[in-house]
């Protein structure tokens, strides 16, 4: 199968980026089955000036993954580079958390983690539409994935 460049004319569109934990692990781990697809489209997003942003939940899910994945320095070194990086953090507070837990109480699925859930609190709670993640149930929370909306 040959592997399809993003094509990203329509960007101008999205102002706003919601970056998931599968994408940060997906872009430091070179074996991940995503890596490629999620560098390329990072890369895309960095150069259209996409603002992108991710939660403190999402931060602590993702080194506790990279450090079970590839250990303790490469998580170390993976979060001095995102506190370098333009990615903003959304602080997930004690509102926002207790929105999560009754929304995480309304979703059918036993599939749909609760870090997921708070990823779709915090969208909406700071106006953004379209989430970077390869995780489809997405979708069914009412959100775009960038895959979607890019060609």
């Amino acid at each position: 199968m040959a592997r399809v460049t993003p094509n990203m004319t329509n960007m101008p569109t999205i102002t706003k980026v919601f970056i998931d934990t599968n994408i940060f692990v997906a872009i430091r781990d070179i074996n991940d089955s995503t890596h490629e697809r999620a560098v390329e489209i990072s890369n895309r997003l960095e150069k259209e000036g996409i603002k992108l942003y991710t939660s403190s939940d999402v931060l602590g899910e993702t080194l506790t993954v990279l450090s079970k994945k590839l250990g303790k320095s490469v998580v170390n070194d993976w979060y001095k580079d995102f506190v370098k990086s333009s990615v903003k953090e959304i602080f997930i507070d004690e509102v926002t958390h207790r929105e999560t837990r009754e929304f995480f109480s309304r979703v059918k699925s036993k599939n749909v983690s609760f870090i997921d859930c708070s990823n779709v609190v915090a969208m909406k709670r700071n106006k953004i539409k379209v989430i970077f993640s390869f995780d489809e149930d997405f979708r069914g929370m009412g959100m775009k994935l960038l895959g979607d909306v890019i060609s």
